[in-house]
């Protein structure tokens, strides 16, 4: 059996959601951001790290890509969550920004539509993402609308691909 674990930065929940569901799924082990330092990557095979967009990067994707020089030889994944639609070209703009060429040649990426979270945010986030959606309602209406207000569009079915990149059915 392919032993797996999950790391995930989550700070409205949306990471930590697909986190939970891919670990009932794979029936693997599944650690928060906060207990990072009590893994032993040498005992797993494959390693998923899952973090929320936040102003173009990845929730903690400095510390996750400073661990892949000892994850060579091991199967190395990736996913964002994120408020954009898949097909956004913000969303395809964020993916490259926050992987190298080297580093995605290691790592599998997927990202997850998720949602926001205005109630859940803190304090710093929520003033820029209003500050953000201010902009977009004049210079780019149909993000604004997108962006205005909270919502989730999570979808355990959205896994499968993943799912099947790790080889369980």
């Amino acid at each position: 059996m392919n032993k797996t674990v999950i790391i995930y930065k989550s700070s409205t929940g949306f990471a930590e959601k697909y986190a939970g569901w891919l670990s009932e799924e794979l029936q693997c082990d599944i650690k928060s951001f906060e207990n990072r330092n009590d893994i032993d990557f040498s005992d797993y095979e494959t390693v998923i790290y899952g973090g929320g967009i936040y102003a173009g990067s990845i929730n903690g994707i400095t510390w996750f890509k400073s661990k892949l020089p000892e994850l060579q030889g091991k199967k190395v994944i990736v996913y964002a969550t994120g408020a954009m639609p898949p097909d956004a070209p913000e969303t395809k703009e964020t993916i490259a920004k926050n992987l190298t060429e080297t580093e995605a040649a290691q790592v599998e990426f997927f990202y997850f539509h998720s949602g926001l979270s205005y109630e859940k945010m803190g304090f710093k986030h929520k003033l820029m993402m209003k500050m953000f959606c201010k902009i977009l309602k004049k210079s780019n209406p149909e993000t604004y609308q997108v962006l205005r207000a909270s919502f989730d569009h999570t979808s355990r079915e959205d896994l499968k691909p993943l799912i099947d990149y790790v080889g369980l059915e």
